[in-house]
């Protein structure tokens, strides 16, 4: 069993006070579909190309990141390529693949797959939870200025709304919504793109490590993506400089500054 963050990690500071916030943007081409992604810890890009049927190329841009081996996962990325667009969620998010890749990235391209038969359409995908410091957790997703999803979440399990009530947060969500739920293809979507906003929410509860990372950080976090993998975690490092806090400025999402 893993160690609970609060074991190993201290409080930030401004808890209780601010928002977790999220953004992302699709935008398909011909042939093309540009993603961005961005929140309090995150900067990153993902051009992807296809020809209707195929991911025929994918560029990853890393601007701001957690441990200075983050860019490195673009080398997995690369295992997307001759994919089909259309590859089920639960088969493409098997066999390991997210431990493999930065899991940022692989959700941004999996959304640009996805964005791929929308033509030139552009979505924008916006996430926005709260702090609570006790009692239930609001976070709502909108995309293009209109809520889709708004969910209450209570001690990691799901309350409301009531097609997901009782489902826990904090594991085997995306196996449900996948194989059990029988949710509309859309709101699958919709579901798994929040479920990583309230994943980030500890990003903003716990002050994240700099420089050299404790003991009991690395026993937390191994083999959890390309960048705490087991063959990498010695010699990785937080990066001092990369947290924004967009609670009270969430138009500056996206921007990159």
């Amino acid at each position: 069993m893993r160690p609970k963050p609060t074991d190993y990690m201290p409080m930030a500071a401004d808890w209780g006070r601010g928002v977790t916030r999220r953004a992302i943007r699709l935008r398909g081409s011909p042939g093309r579909v540009d993603a961005a992604l961005e929140d309090m810890r995150h900067a990153m890009t993902c051009t992807l190309e296809h020809d209707g049927s195929v991911v025929t190329a994918v560029t990853a841009g890393f601007h701001r990141y957690t441990l200075q081996l983050c860019p490195g996962a673009s080398e997995p990325l690369q295992a997307l390529v001759g994919i089909p667009l259309d590859m089920p969620v639960q088969d493409l998010f098997a066999h390991g693949r997210p431990r493999q890749n930065c899991t940022h990235m692989l959700d941004l391209a999996w959304l640009a797959m996805r964005h791929a038969a929308r033509g030139d359409a552009e979505w924008i995908y916006s996430i926005a939870i709260p702090d609570r410091v006790s009692g239930p957790m609001r976070g709502t997703l909108s995309r293009n200025g209109a809520v889709v999803q708004d969910w209450q979440v209570e001690e990691n399990t799901i309350v409301s709304p009531a097609a997901l009530a009782g489902q826990s947060i904090s594991g085997g969500l995306t196996r449900w919504l996948t194989t059990e739920s029988g949710l509309p293809d859309l709101m699958i979507e919709e579901c798994l793109v929040l479920h990583k906003g309230f994943f980030m929410v500890g990003a903003r509860r716990f002050a994240m490590p700099e420089g050299a990372l404790p003991e009991g950080y690395r026993k937390a976090v191994t083999g959890v993506c390309y960048g705490y993998a087991a063959e990498r975690i010695e010699t990785a490092v937080g990066l001092e400089g990369m947290g924004r806090d967009f609670s009270a400025t969430p138009e500056k999402l996206l921007t990159f500054e």
